[in-house]
């Protein structure tokens, strides 16, 4: 009997990574919940335990604003599981507040990029393929907010002179992991790891409903017209699926349909500016 294939989900505990988790249980996936809070976690495993009892979920507790805690989680996580098969990069912040991170990174860049790229850095080993191998894959939660952010200061990312609302910090941080995710597809592809950048759609979640980056508007409407968490979810998943989307890499989509990259997104000047920066800011 094969083993099961085993994901490792950020920010699983509510919304679409609650979802997504729910999901691959169902599917037989063993799963790697990474939350800063570990009263949810253990609850969620609890929860998913009673109902997927043969499945195996393991908890690695990090705040993903902080760059030391999403390198000792990839450590643990590794030694638990050599083999890793589908990365979510899931964990999102939406807010107007400067916040700043233990490595004085602001709060929307430390948790929307910065901690994906640690992430996959960190977990790296355990995702490389070699040629005959099936791809593993890397699934970046981005949204189409980053439309809405006209450039891309890389110099700025971590501490922009204003935090502003969704279009603000937020817009930018998504567009920057958008970015990160075409500049490291060829690399990753070497290595047999195919990476996708796949925004969900518009989504109810607690960060939607709640967040002081809303909209009021938008805020209002989210509960009439964003789709659930749950049928979002299920489009995260077939993106994560290497075959799907023509078996192409380094591709953006969303709500289930590929879409072109942004213009700022295929800049090779600001690619290999926010890879540089990515580099020095993880210390990799």
């Amino acid at each position: 009997m094969s083993e099961p294939k085993i994901a490792v989900i950020t920010g699983s505990t509510g919304g679409i990574g609650s979802a997504i988790a729910h999901q691959l249980a169902s599917q037989g996936w063993g799963l790697v919940l990474v939350n800063r809070n570990a009263d949810k976690a253990a609850r969620q495993k609890k929860q998913l335990t009673e109902t997927h009892p043969d499945v195996k979920i393991n908890l690695a507790q990090a705040d993903l604003m902080d760059v030391a805690q999403i390198k000792q989680a990839a450590m643990e996580i590794q030694a638990l599981h050599p083999r890793i098969d589908a990365l979510y990069n899931n964990s999102g912040v939406l807010t107007s507040q400067r916040i700043m991170s233990a490595q004085a990174h602001e709060s929307n860049y430390a948790v929307n990029t910065l901690a994906a790229y640690v992430m996959i850095k960190g977990l790296h080993p355990a995702l490389k393929r070699d040629n005959d191998q099936p791809k593993a894959m890397i699934v970046n939660t981005t949204s189409s907010a980053h439309n809405g952010a006209k450039t891309l200061d890389v110099d700025k990312l971590s501490n922009p002179e204003e935090i502003g609302g969704l279009m603000g910090a937020y817009a930018t941080t998504k567009l920057a992991l958008t970015t990160m995710g075409t500049a490291m597809a060829r690399d990753l592809e070497n290595d047999g790891i195919m990476i996708r950048s796949v925004c969900p759609g518009a989504v109810v979640t607690p960060m939607t409903k709640t967040s002081d980056a809303m909209p009021g508007l938008l805020k209002f409407l989210v509960p009439l017209i964003f789709n659930s968490a749950d049928k979002q979810a299920a489009k995260m998943i077939n993106a994560a699926k290497p075959e799907t989307y023509g078996g192409r890499t380094g591709i953006y989509i969303t709500n289930g349909k590929e879409k072109s990259l942004p213009k700022l997104a295929v800049d090779s000047q600001i690619q290999a500016g926010l890879m540089k920066k990515l580099s020095n800011d993880a210390a990799f």
